[in-house]
């Protein structure tokens, strides 16, 4: 089964590292991307297949804090996980981002191979590595 995947990130070299790590799962996926929240938010209304969303938090138009409240208003995404990517090492942006529905939070690191180990784990838990 092909899995659906929709990244949210302004930066191309953010989405590039995000992609690498996504090839090396196991499950087969398709990988939709955005740049920005109003994007995403467009695409989520559009297509309700995706089966993960990576969201990163500082975007322009609309910020990640606020896709995350939409997605978990609304029934027919609210059961989608989202994982949040994000170069804050701020306790309380994790906070929030957990109230308001992530599953997952994870530092962009500056290692690749930091970054590929948080993010792997954080994708097997939500079934798609």
């Amino acid at each position: 089964m092909v899995k659906k995947a929709l990244i949210v990130d302004d930066l191309p070299l953010d989405v590039a590292l995000t992609r690498r790590v996504l090839q090396g799962c196991a499950v087969e996926h398709d990988v939709v991307v955005v740049s920005d929240g109003e994007e995403a938010l467009r695409e989520l209304h559009r297509a309700h297949d995706f089966d993960l969303v990576l969201l990163d938090l500082k975007l322009p138009k609309v910020d990640g804090f606020e896709v995350l409240k939409e997605i978990s208003s609304k029934p027919f995404l609210s059961d989608v996980p989202v994982i949040v990517l994000s170069s804050s090492r701020d306790e309380v942006d994790r906070v929030r981002t957990r109230m308001l529905g992530a599953g997952d939070f994870v530092e962009k690191a500056i290692d690749y191979g930091v970054f590929k180990a948080d993010l792997t784990r954080a994708l097997a838990q939500c079934g798609f590595a």
